[in-house]
């Protein structure tokens, strides 16, 4: 029910129309709905409104792939609530990788970011580079994915996905992203502040 879910789950409606789509999100931006009048969750066969904290492993059952996008993804708020993202993005992250092995999913797919490499560079990153976590938010993504990674097996893969900075379109916009928030000060106010 997030920026990146909701224009997720249209494009896998399309690609995928006869699978079972299952949603997952404690639903913070359930409300925070741009230029639609149809909530994209709408699309799914189910939408679970639950805290990932508390997730109840039972219904890993019968499910075959993964998408786990759930984080407290905003650099202030993870710095601020250190704890929760610890425990959202880290630890709840891992426990639901290590369960849906157990529960025989055949795939996860985690959003990482390319945030663990730190302060930009004038060359660009490979998977090859030397980390540099510099939030609570980066930090929890570079250990998840060092604890994930190990999991998988013949019949599990794992993927680990370090997105740059999202931006575009979508049900749920986000102006915080950089690129989303530089667009959106050429329309209001004709120029583009840089702060960082």
């Amino acid at each position: 029910m997030g920026y990146v879910g909701s224009r997720l789950i249209k494009y896998l409606r399309i690609k995928y129309p006869e699978s079972k789509l299952i949603g997952y999100d404690i639903g913070y931006f359930k409300d925070s709905l741009t230029n639609t009048k149809e909530l994209p969750e709408l699309l799914l066969n189910v939408q679970y409104n639950r805290d990932l904290r508390n997730f109840d492993y039972n219904l890993l059952d019968g499910i075959d792939h993964i998408i786990h996008l759930a984080a407290i993804s905003n650099d202030p708020i993870s710095n601020t609530f250190e704890k929760v993202t610890y425990d959202v993005n880290y630890h709840s992250s891992v426990k639901l990788a290590q369960m849906a092995l157990k529960y025989n999913v055949k795939s996860f797919v985690f959003a990482s970011s390319c945030s663990v490499y730190g302060n930009g560079t004038l060359s660009a990153r490979t998977e090859l580079n030397d980390l540099n976590p510099l939030t609570a938010y980066s930090k929890s993504k570079i250990l998840t994915e060092n604890e994930i990674k190990d999991l998988a097996k013949k019949n599990f893969s794992v993927s680990i996905l370090r997105f740059a900075t999202a931006c575009g379109m979508s049900d749920r916009l986000r102006l915080d992203l950089v690129l989303n928030d530089f667009v959106a000060s050429a329309i209001t106010n004709k120029k583009i502040q840089i702060l960082s």
